[in-house]
């Protein structure tokens, strides 16, 4: 693992940190946020179709590891998506909800560097959590 990852992986732990001290709903929500807060960010950088697809490719990767999850086409709008993911991780529990979601998160971010390079997918994860209260710049 070589430094760029390490601080990737770090940003989401620390936005996904304050989970642990939440209900199940409030888990559910911050982890939506945190989705949201992604696309609306990386959207115009690659095209809501662009991001459908790769989150769509993360869901197909760590279901093995969570069958609960669920997948709709990536063709779907991400409104769509995210209902579907706020669906299955409000109906587990919250704990193994919060992990599902990590792995997701650090899955997607993960291809995504794999297409643009660590460095700048750290960048530009730092500025889409950067003004979220969990989300501080390193």
């Amino acid at each position: 693992m070589d430094k760029n990852d390490d601080k990737r992986q770090q940003l989401i732990h620390r936005v996904l940190t304050t989970q642990g001290e939440m209900g199940g709903a409030d888990v559910v929500a911050h982890a939506i946020r945190a989705w949201e807060r992604l696309a609306a960010h990386l959207s115009p950088l690659i095209g809501e179709a662009g991001f459908c697809a790769l989150f769509g490719r993360s869901l197909r990767l760590v279901i093995p590891q969570y069958p609960w999850l669920t997948t709709k086409q990536s063709s779907q709008p991400i409104d769509s998506l995210f209902s579907t993911l706020k669906e299955n991780l409000t109906s587990i529990d919250p704990v193994i909800a919060g992990k599902a979601n990590s792995t997701l998160l650090d899955t997607f971010t993960r291809l995504l560097s794999g297409l643009i390079g660590e460095a700048l997918t750290t960048r530009l994860l730092n500025t889409a959590w950067a003004d979220a209260p969990e989300g501080n710049n390193t």
